[in-house]
This record gives structure tokens, sequence and C-alpha cells, in this order.
């Protein structure tokens, strides 16, 4: 891992708890090696896969998307290429490297796709992916630079594609495409492999009206194009590709409904339902009989052979143990890999508590069919997973067990108390966790991960490190910030923490002791924000915070009290930005609608729905750089004034009225105030960051090791403990080369890592030299101590 020239290496401290993960979809890699599976909280795990016991062992986490995942798809032809796409509900795309994690690239479009079917089209060297979703088109996408190449559009009765597949027929060098829409349209396309955005529009060739509303999946048989399985929730059923007429159909089980189905081979297919349990049925000879080798002029006297009594043959169900309820419908996928000649058939599935089942479904002959069918059982034979592991299972096979951030604190029988907010302080070295019984943790940070990551005589005492704890707060500590650390305007002791008790307390940090208590909210506290630099005098030492009663508000920590309360939002707040230039806070929720709030008088300007409102947002974000450009980009205090007389508001009058004089006996020495700012700061040698990948999951904690700033740093201390000139006096470095260093660890640019490289090369040459002239002269004194023996 890089941040920018410099190297940082990430180490997680995961904490006694695995995280949650509600798995949405699930694929497994061509050489079984890497099952990969997304959650509904945007994460995509991979598991290393032993390919012949099926173990998995969960191997990495992949943070990036925003929103949960909805399918994944491999992105190349060659079997060990190890890259895979995913998509998200926000309409994010990444493209993945299953073997270090990386994300290789990204985008975000206007589209949101359900379904990515990976296809080599004809004419093309690679994979196209094939997507269909919430949109009336159907995009046909490069999987490694993640762009639209172009697209399939409806003449007829266009409308969302809600199912998708893509064959090639036998004796042909074009490919088809067969769509299904919300409505049931169902429309072919016909591609050459010359297609582009310049040949565009591309319109379907055929089209038929079928009786199948809000279909979920469509699939051919590879064995027999000629017969497509359907899906929706209360039924499946087989059509004939020639002219769509329903062959047979099942209706899913009392109280459960299907997701997906597949073909298993020309005459079984396994169905899978939302109660994560999968049916494999044998269909009907009679209705398979002549397909494989018929054509469309024996099509009537196909469908004449067919009678109502002829139904698919339920023969097994694939269903766990004593499987309890769960709080979503599982992800389920049927995989077919070539393995040493041999083709083997799995049905994954994944469920909310991150548990993966595999089935290796075994080949039935007819006769151990025909053997069942005469048994008459009341319920068919069931078929247990051939494995079954998750996160938690995991996470208990650990030797030792994961170590979280606080663990030296249960010690001793001490009761676990979860972790909800985590700050880390570089200046101080300290780091602040708040915890689900509202007290707050400060402890240093150099020591705290010395305790869990280093073995030393350390970790056999009780007492260390030493720890801080605050008490204030009665239910769950949600957030913290330390306004300092933002901008150096607000006082270095201040530390603010917002809890589920509705209320705000601001902290002397060094002191431990509670200053004031903010009860404006109803609500928890969701939220602490720090407003820019260049607002108002009266805002510049209050700082945001957001509640889940919809309210926002600015909190004066000089004046201690509310200084402005915005609360007239109807849904909740999911974005703060800022135009400081008009004196404006912009407050976007979760309908869209945008509130703008006047900072200085602390009423409501207007309030903004649809383009508008998305316009406003998009117009804060252009004017950042503009709004950080210092006290003359501020809004002139004559508005502020007229503002104050128009609302009759004698407090924004006195203020605005105050600030025009500080705004002229400030602009003189501006510039060197301004400068002294924009000075880069030292680089840290760790940094901590806390993460969460559920609200209800209790924070883990990246330790990120920069490895420029550490070496800096040791440094700095190393010639720090030496005398003056100690080095000079040895011959290692001259006046000049000890200036130099001293001043690289004062100052860790981003090139500091290739001088102190070269530096240190001149010191190592300058100890080489110097040890040889000490054996060279020991060397000429004992042969003149030999010669004088021999004399």
């Amino acid at each position: 891992m890089s941040a920018g020239t410099n190297l940082v290496v990430p180490v997680v401290l995961w904490g006694k708890s695995a995280p949650t993960h509600c798995i949405s979809c699930i694929f497994l890699s061509r050489d079984q090696r890497t099952l990969v599976t997304g959650c509904h909280d945007g994460q995509i795990c991979l598991w290393q896969v032993d390919p012949d016991t099926l173990q998995m062992i969960p191997r990495c986490l992949l943070v990036g998307h925003t929103a949960p995942i909805l399918c994944l798809a491999r992105v190349s032809v060659v079997s060990d290429n190890n890259y895979i796409v995913s998509s998200s509900e926000s309409g994010e795309m990444c493209t993945w490297d299953l073997v270090d994690g990386k994300c290789r690239e990204v985008v975000k479009l206007p589209y949101v796709h359900t379904n990515m079917q990976a296809y080599h089209m004809c004419g093309s060297d690679d994979i196209r992916l094939f997507c269909n979703g919430y949109y009336a088109e159907v995009l046909i996408m490069d999987p490694f630079s993640l762009e639209v190449l172009f697209t399939l559009s409806s003449r007829m009765s266009p409308d969302w594609i809600c199912a998708l597949h893509v064959l090639r027929p036998a004796k042909r060098k074009d490919d088809v495409i067969l769509g299904l829409t919300t409505t049931g349209m169902v429309k072919v396309w016909t591609l050459q492999g010359n297609e582009s955005k310049a040949t565009e529009p591309h319109y379907e060739h055929e089209s038929k009206q079928i009786r199948c509303l809000n279909a979920l999946s469509m699939s051919c048989c590879g064995g027999n194009q000629r017969t497509v399985v359907i899906v929706c929730a209360k039924y499946w059923q087989i059509y004939d590709a020639g002219d769509f007429s329903i062959l047979c159909s099942v209706q899913a089980p009392r109280s459960e409904r299907w997701i997906s189905a597949d073909f298993l081979s020309t005459d079984r297919v396994i169905a899978w339902s939302d109660e994560g349990k999968g049916y494999m049925y044998k269909l009907p000879a009679k209705k398979l009989k002549g397909l494989v080798f018929s054509s469309v002029a024996d099509n009537k006297e196909f469908h004449s052979a067919a009678t109502e009594s002829d139904t698919p043959f339920l023969y097994c169900v694939l269903a766990v143990p004593n499987d309890r309820p769960m709080s979503c419908p599982p992800a389920m996928r049927y995989h077919e890999v070539s393995r040493s000649g041999k083709v083997q058939k799995y049905l994954l599935r994944g469920d909310s508590d991150g548990a993966v089942v595999v089935w290796n479904i075994p080949e039935v002959t007819n006769s151990q069919l025909a053997q069942i069918k005469q048994e008459e059982f009341d319920k068919p034979p069931g078929m247990p997973p051939t494995m079954s592991t998750s996160l938690t299972k995991a996470w208990a096979a650990m030797q030792p067990s994961p170590v979280g951030i606080l663990d030296q604190l249960e010690r001793g029988g001490t009761p676990r108390v979860p972790l909800t907010a985590s700050m880390y302080l570089p200046q101080q070295s300290r780091l602040v966790v708040g915890r689900e019984d509202g007290s707050i943790i400060i402890v240093p940070a150099t020591q705290t991960v010395m305790l869990h990551l280093l073995h030393g005589n350390h970790q056999q005492y009780d007492d260390w490190p030493p720890h801080q704890r605050l008490i204030g707060h009665v239910g769950r500590v949600n957030c913290l910030l330390y306004p300092h650390l933002v901008h150096p305007r607000y006082e270095r002791a201040h530390l603010v923490s917002g809890g589920v008790d509705f209320a705000v307390c601001l902290w002397d940090l060094y002191s431990g002791t509670l200053l004031h208590r903010f009860c404006v909210h109803a609500g928890e506290i969701t939220q602490l924000l720090v407003p820019p630099n260049n607002c108002s005098t009266r805002v510049q030492k209050c700082i945001c915070s957001v509640a889940s009663d919809h309210s926002v508000t600015l909190l004066g920590l000089t004046e201690r009290k509310c200084v402005v309360l915005a609360s007239r939002h109807l849904f909740p707040v999911v974005t703060i930005k800022w135009r400081p230039l008009d004196d404006f806070m912009i407050v976007g929720c979760s309908d869209g609608s945008v509130y703008v709030w006047q900072m200085e008088t602390g009423h409501l300007d207007r309030v903004l729905h649809g383009i508008s409102a998305e316009e406003v947002l998009y117009a804060c974000d252009e004017n950042t750089s503009t709004a950080t450009a210092g006290d003359s980009g501020l809004a002139n205090p004559a508005v502020h004034f007229f503002r104050g007389l128009r609302h009759r508001n004698l407090s924004a009058i006195r203020h605005a009225t105050q600030r025009g004089i500080h705004q002229l006996q400030q602009l003189s020495h501006h510039n060197q105030q301004d400068g002294s700012l924009q000075q880069k700061g030292r680089a840290m040698p760790l940094m901590i960051q806390g993460l969460r990948t559920n609200p209800k999951d209790p924070e883990s904690h990246i330790l990120c090791f920069d490895i420029e700033a550490l070496i800096v740093e040791l440094l700095t201390e190393e010639y720090g403990a030496m005398s003056p000139g100690s080095l000079e006096a040895q011959g290692l470095i001259n006046q000049s080369e000890y200036e130099k260093v001293f001043a690289l660890t004062q100052s860790a640019s981003p090139d500091a890592g290739k001088k102190i490289a070269g530096i240190l090369a001149k010191m190592k040459e300058g100890a080489e030299t110097m040890q040889t002239k000490i054996q060279a002269k020991a060397e000429s004194v004992g042969l003149r101590a030999s010669d004088k023996s021999s004399e």
C-alpha cells in the first residue's frame, strides 16, 4: 500500500468478534481456488479454497463500494486470470485483482446493474460484459477499462430488461442475445462482432409477448439450445426457443419463492428458493423427445405429443439440516467447473450470517431415478452440503485469536465492552476510544501497539499501558471530534463527543474533566463536523453536530451555547455542505431535498427539491477551493447586517458590525498568517484509523506504518541522543552532511527517502573505510611485534 510516494504498511486489529458479512452475491473462480462473496454493506470477501476438499479460509476483505454489491463476474477467458468485476446498487463498478486485493479500475455510471454475464463475443480477443438492470437497454462493456462499448436498444415496447442470456447457436458465427422485459416481452438481438458506438442504434430483430411478468432469470440449455428456463417468483417454466411456447411449469413450494434456476443437463434442472434450498428436477421425456435433433419443421408434431399430466419430477432436495430462519434471502449460484477433464457441478450459497455452503452435485443415473420414483417417498430425499463455513467459525479456529486495540482492559474476567468510536491524535500520540457503555478511554498509542504486536516483558504488566477514563455519557458513544486537529483556531485541550443520550459533551483532554454538556438535540448524535476556516468569526469557534431527529446545530465551544439550531428537516440528514462566501450552511436530506440555512442569523433561507437541489450541492463542491481562499473570501459583513435588519435580529447586527471592524484590523497581517498555515506538516510514522463494516459491529482498527516517516523519526532520535560532532570525530560524516541529515529529519519531503538513502550510503562507506584502516593498522602492529619476538 502506498500513499503518494511513501510506502505505507497496514496492519488490522480485528478484535475478538468477526465482522458482519451479510452476503448478497457469490462467485467461484474457474480454478476453484478463490471464492468471492459480496455483502449488503459494500465489502467483498476473498476466500482461499482448497480445490480437493473445498475447505475455505477468509483471506482478504476488499473495501471500496458504498452500497450493496449486486453482481460479480469474471474478466478474462484465461482460466488463471485473477480479476473480477463487481457492481453495486449505487452504480459503482470496480475491477479487482484477486491476488493482492487492489482495485485496478473504478467508475460510477448512471446505470444500476442487476445482472452481469461474462461472454466471449465473436471477433473479440477477450470477454465482454453484458449488463442489464434498472434501465431499458443492454450494455456491452469492457471489463478492464469499464467502458461502455455499445448498447442494445428496443424498438418495440421498450422497458427494463429483467432477464438476459447470451449464446452462440451451433454452426453459426454470430451471437444471439435473449432479453426479457419486466412486462413479458421477449427480445432477440443478433450480433456479428463489428458493433460499436458508431454503428448505433442496435435494435432487436425479433420480439414476442409471453405470459411472464417480472422474471428473475433466464437461462438456455448448453446441450440443447431449443430449451429455455425462465424463473419468476411463483413458478419456473420451460420454453421452446423456436417460438417461445411453454412446455412445462413448476410452482414454488409452499411459503417459498424461486430465485433462479439452471440446466444440469439436457433433461435435468436445478432451481433454488429464497429459503436457501435447491431442488433438482427430471424433465418429462415426452416434452423433450426429439428436441435435441429436431428442427423447426417438426415443431408442431413435437408439441402435439405433449399431455397435461407430464410434469417435471422432483428427485432430490439440497438443504442444510436444522437451518434456522434468515433475515434476508441468501445469495445462491450454480457453477460448472472443468477440472482434470471432468466437469464438476456446484451449488453455492451465502447467507445473512456470513456462512458459505457448498453442495457438490453428483451424477444421478436414470436407473437411480426410476428407483426413487418407485419407492414413492412422501418427501424427496435430501442431500446435506459438502462443505459449510463462516467468518465466525474462522475467527473461532484462529490460534491465537485476533486481538483488539483495547484487549488489555479485559483481563481478570472483566466483561468485554464493544468499541463504538475512535480517533487518533498524532501530535500527542494518543488514541481516544468511545465504548458501548458510554465511557471514553484514552491510551498512549505507541505503547498500546507494542502491547499487541511485540513480545516482551511489558506484556506481563497488569497496569501497562496507563489509560484515562472519561465518564459522562449515558449509553453508547457514537462519534468523537478533536477540533484542533482539523484547524489550530480551536483550543488544544478541547475534545468533543456525541452519544446515544442526545448529548454533545465538551471535555478537557488533559485533565479529563467534563467542561460542558450540550442538550439541544432530541435524538442520538450521529456526526460531528468542523465548519470551514473562512466562515464568520461567530461560527469559527463552533462545531456542527447532526442528530437522528433530523436536526443540525452549530455549538459554540467558547460561548458554551447553541448558536444555530436547524430542526425543520422532514427526513434524515445525509450531507452537510458549506457556502462561507454567502454565509450558507447547506443541509441535504435522504429524500433529495436541500435546506439552505443562514449561519449568521440562523434563519432558513429556502428549501429546494429535484434538479435545483442537485445543482446547489454540485455548486458547493465546485466552490470548495474558493471557499478556502482566506478571509478575503468571506461574505460582506454588510450582507449580514441587512439580513439582521430584515429579521430584526439584534445579535446578528452586532456580530456583523464586529466582524466588519475585525476584518479591517486583520487585513494587514493576514497574508503572513495564511502563509504560516500553508506550511507542510510533518508526516506521521503511525496513523490509526477506525474501521467498521456494519453499524452493529464493534470497531476494528487499521494501523498504518509510514516507512519513510518512521526512518526519519528514528534518525531524529538517534542524532538527538548523540553529542555534537560525534560522527565527525569518527570520520563517518562531515559537518555539511550532518546538517543535511538533520534537515531531512525535520521535513519529511516526498523524496526524502532517496536523499536519506544516499547519505546513509556515504556513512556506510565511511564506516567501512574506517574499519579497513583499523584492521590494516592492527595487522601492521602485529607484524612488528612478531619481528621483535623473532629477533
